[in-house]
Parts: C-alpha cells; structure tokens; sequence
C-alpha cells in the first residue's frame, strides 16, 4: 500500500511539474489568439551583445536581495507586477528585455506581456535568467 500511494504522488507530481513547465515558455512567445509573436525570447549572449545600445532598456524582475548580490550590468529593478507606462521609456519602440531568476520563474514573462499591453513593440524576455547569464559566464553587478 505504502509503494502505491508513494508511485501515485510521484507521478502525479510529475505531471503539475510537466504542466508547469510547459505552460510558462509558450504564453511568452505568442498571442494565443492570433498566434501572433509578442514577446521575444533572448540567450544571454544575445542579450549581452545588445548591451550599450542607447534605446536598449533590461529589467531585472528578482526581489531585491537577488538584485543587490548580482545582476545584468546597467538592469534596473522593476517589480514584475507593476509594471507601468511611468516606470518604462517613452519611447513604446525602445527595445525593452525582462528577466528574472531562471527559466522556472514567470515573472519576466508576466512583466514583458504588460509592457506589450501598454503598447509596447520591441519586447523580449531572457528565459533563461540571471543563473543563465552566470551559467554563460557573462560579468554582473556588482562587480
């Protein structure tokens, strides 16, 4: 009895964690209407060829104690769920790129698809998070 209640929990952790997954990357890439691309997804060493461009923008979606010990040089912390047309360019063409911890965390997404709700055109999410930009081994802040 113990082996089958410990094989049930097993699988059905295993499908919310499959769920989970899968449902966090699709809703960033299209409009689930018109399949549209909204958000567009950028590596780290993407993002960091983009660095020093005068109308590029980075948001940093972490708390702030993750934010403090390293982030993408020049991101600004911005809370995901407040993200608003006062906290963002006024430019709605300024390219503007969110991430957060890891390709687990929604925060980006959610923050990038309300810059996209503003009217925002030029906006991308680094999936992989902060711990993708280290893992590449790419400089943060502070130094």
């Amino acid at each position: 009895m113990r082996v089958l209640v410990l094989t049930t929990s097993i699988c059905l952790f295993s499908l919310f964690c499959r769920g989970q997954s899968t449902a966090i990357v699709p809703s960033l890439d299209k409009d689930p209407v018109t399949g549209k691309v909204i958000v567009k997804n950028l590596t780290p060493a993407q993002l960091s060829a983009m660095l020093g461009s005068p109308t590029l923008f980075v948001y940093d979606c972490n708390e702030e104690d993750m934010y403090k010990e390293a982030h993408v040089p020049g991101a600004k912390l911005t809370v995901y769920d407040e993200v608003t047309a006062d906290k963002l360019p006024p430019d709605r063409n300024a390219t503007l790129v969110f991430y957060c911890y890891s390709p687990e965390c929604p925060a980006a997404g959610s923050a990038a698809r309300s810059a996209i709700a503003l009217g925002y055109t030029d906006v991308h999410c680094m999936v992989e998070g902060i711990t993708g930009w280290q893992d590449a081994g790419l400089a943060t802040e502070p130094k």
